[in-house]
Parts: structure tokens; C-alpha cells; sequence
């Protein structure tokens, strides 16, 4: 389990990147897209927020919603974006394959890593939800060499609050607790990970048509620390 506390926080566009660094953010993770949860931003965008960023910038690789299966095609699209992203300052990609039932897909999980500049780091998202043995499912994590895991453990994280405690504790990858993170369950997630993921509790009236607000991220940052 990692001790230090951070707090990442959603970006749509260069706007957002710029009010977040502006906070007591420790990171942000850059994506478009986001009421389809997240795609791969435009070039031109990650190449900007990787030069002005003062904080850590994560990029999503991801092309559709459909699920986390990806066609050849798809996944080709992938490693493109990757070969792109490995020219900028980014600090992590944040990516997730699966196999048809649900598993971890370690031999296209492998290519990514590979395919990646050594000091670009992986965050496996969200997809990792979906997978039934989770804790079988970190250890082919740490065997391909992801940093960070974003999950909440389940379909609803106020459900699995107990594994995700038991994934914490179980890794030295850091466990970024995100998805449904709000005012009234933050207490009780934040003592089961030292790393807390937020999206619409970052932004003005909760929603994503609205812009990030500092009061909120400096307010989740205080309540963490």
C-alpha cells in the first residue's frame, strides 16, 4: 500500500487543466468525451496540456465505448495514440484490455507496455471493474508492470468498500480509488485508498457540462490530507 495521499482529478480540455493546476490537485487525468466515461483527447490538446501542466498529466487510451474487447483495427488505433503520446510529457496512459469473458488480456496489455517510452507510466482503469477474481487480476497487473489501478471495485463503490481496503493492502500498486467518489462516501473511501480519483465532485452543480471549480478539488484535497 502507497502512503502518499493523491488526489487526481478529470479534465476535459486545456481549460479544465489549467483551473486544476491552479488547486491543491496532485494530478489529472486528460480526457474527452467524458459523459461516454473518457476517450483519447486530440493531439494537439495532450501536446498542450503535457507543455503547460505544472501537474502530472495521465492520458486516456481509449477509442469507443462499446466495451473494453477492442477490434484489431481498435487496438491498432491504441498504439498509434501511444506512439504519439511517448513524444510528450505525459506521466501515465490510462488504458484497459480485456478478453471476451471478462479477463485481464495480458498478451495486448504486454504490447502496450513495451510499446511505451520507459518513462511513461500505465494506470489500468476502470474495466478492471468488470473482472470477477480482482485479486488474482492485480497480480498479472504487477507481473506486466502497471502502476496504478483505478477501480471501485465493483459496480458501486459504496458496495465494496471491504475490497477495495483488501486491494489496497494486498499490492504496492497504488489503488486509485474513482467512480461514484462523492461529499457523503468520501470519508469512508478514503480509508480504504490513499489515492482518491474525482470527476463530477470537482466541477460546478456536479455535472459535466460545467467547468471545474477549485473550491470543490481544494476542499476533497483537504478532506484526504
Amino acid at each position: 500500500m502507497q502512503n502518499n495521499k493523491v488526489l487526481e482529478v478529470i479534465a476535459a480540455d486545456i481549460n479544465d487543466i489549467n483551473i486544476i493546476n491552479l488547486s491543491n490537485a496532485d494530478r489529472i487525468e486528460f480526457c474527452k468525451e467524458l459523459k461516454k466515461s473518457g476517450f483519447t483527447p486530440d493531439y494537439e490538446d495532450i501536446e498542450e496540456a503535457c507543455k503547460i501542466s505544472k501537474l502530472p498529466i495521465n492520458v486516456m487510451v481509449r477509442n469507443t465505448d462499446r466495451d473494453f474487447c477492442y477490434t484489431d483495427a481498435e487496438f491498432n488505433q491504441m498504439l498509434e495514440d501511444i506512439k504519439f503520446i511517448n513524444k510528450t510529457k505525459a506521466n501515465s496512459i490510462v488504458i484497459g484490455i480485456l478478453t471476451p469473458d471478462n479477463k485481464i488480456d495480458v498478451e495486448r496489455m504486454k504490447i502496450v507496455k513495451e510499446s511505451l517510452s520507459e518513462n511513461i507510466k500505465i494506470t489500468f482503469h476502470k474495466a478492471f471493474d468488470l473482472v470477477e477474481d480482482k485479486i488474482e487480476a492485480v497480480k498479472l497487473l504487477e507481473d506486466i508492470g502497471i502502476s496504478t489501478i483505478l477501480t471501485s471495485a465493483g459496480n458501486k463503490i459504496d458496495d465494496n468498500l471491504e475490497l477495495l481496503k483488501e486491494l489496497t493492502n494486498s499490492t504496492e500498486i497504488e489503488i486509485l480509488a474513482g467512480g461514484g467518489v462523492n461529499w457523503n462516501n468520501f470519508t469512508n473511501v478514503k480509508d480504504c485508498s490513499n489515492s482518491i480519483h474525482i470527476g463530477t465532485l470537482a466541477r460546478v452543480n456536479n455535472s459535466w457540462d460545467d467547468s471545474c471549480d477549485i473550491d470543490f478539488i481544494n476542499k476533497a484535497k483537504n478532506l484526504l490530507t
